[in-house]
């Protein structure tokens, strides 16, 4: 049996559609019903049946589908395994992540990444993180890099990189400057300045500001730190970003976030498709900049010290 009529049975398990499974997969509708019937007709089993306008899995057919992703992700394993032996560990590499997180760690990290693996090809890009899990889901990039997840995903496998705490930026007018951090409830008697929905790290923030029973008042909600560090400067708020980003103007004030006198942090990490097994580069890619993270952690100037005790938001 062709392993394409596996992948289709498994699209239009997933898609609850033989229609948008031809479309996932780039063929016609009617293709597509011709090969789930040949196999059918090969298993001599019924694994879908009507349901309205889409399809369902019968009993048989929700038996045999976690039987068939097992057979799809050991013929994708024993391509990869192959690649890598062809390819002498070389290969294309693409990675999606947040903008504060490839400006706080990659720069340097890249640069002597490269130079010991002269044979991959890094391509990177930024974005969000609901828009970083659906370009993994579409397999345009491999990994991921973002602020852990609320709850797991299901499909992706999560490898923890380190923390991230929040800090609030605004001019002296706004904020006292101390070493000390700032309660949350402090901070949210100013106008706010904070990322948009678009990056993880603002459902973590979101989830502090109802544990401490203040409601912010947000006049800004922006994609880019800067922005908001920019009207900072000019007397707008208070910017509540995470401790990857820092101010860099001697105008600004930036003190740890606080929540009943723990300040709030929140995981980062790295996400792949566990169905699509990552070459043996990728998977050294994560365990090395786990590494970097981690040495970082310990005794960085640029970070709020120390995390230790700090309250973490899931």
């Amino acid at each position: 049996m062709d392993i394409r009529i596996y992948s289709g049975f498994v699209a239009a398990a997933e898609l609850s559609s033989i229609t948008l499974a031809a479309q996932r997969l780039n063929i016609t509708q009617p293709a597509l019903s011709r090969q789930i019937r040949a196999l059918e007709d090969s298993l001599g089993l019924r694994l879908f049946e009507k349901a309205g306008r889409n399809v369902r899995l019968t009993a048989a057919g929700e038996v045999l589908y976690a039987r068939v992703n097992d057979v799809l992700v050991a013929e994708r394993d024993l391509r990869a395994v192959a690649g890598d032996l062809a390819q002498n560990q070389s290969g294309v590499l693409k990675i999606g992540s947040c903008s504060q997180l490839i400006e706080r760690y990659l720069p340097r990290f890249l640069h002597d990444w490269r130079a010991a693996n002269p044979g991959v090809d890094i391509r990177l890009e930024d974005g969000g993180g609901p828009e970083l899990v659906e370009k993994l889901h579409a397999g345009t990039v491999q990994i991921t890099l973002s602020a852990m997840p609320s709850a797991p995903i299901e499909m992706f496998e999560t490898v923890r990189l380190g923390k991230l705490a929040f800090i609030a930026v605004a001019t002296r007018d706004f904020l006292a400057a101390a070493d000390t951090p700032v309660e949350i409830g402090e901070v949210l008697r100013h106008p706010i300045l904070t990322l948009n929905c678009r990056h993880a790290s603002r459902e973590v923030f979101d989830a502090a500001c109802r544990l401490s029973g203040a409601v912010p008042r947000i006049v800004l909600e922006s994609s880019s730190p800067h922005t908001l560090f920019s009207m900072a400067e000019g007397g707008n708020g208070v910017a509540v970003v995470p401790s990857s980003v820092q101010p860099g103007s001697e105008a600004l004030v930036g003190r740890p976030i606080a929540l009943r006198g723990e300040p709030v942090v929140f995981d980062i990490c790295a996400m792949h498709d566990s169905r699509v097994p990552l070459p043996a580069y990728g998977r050294r890619f994560i365990d090395d900049l786990r590494a970097y993270i981690l040495s970082e952690e310990d005794g960085n100037p640029r970070r709020p010290a120390p995390l230790r005790g700090y309250l973490q938001i899931v």
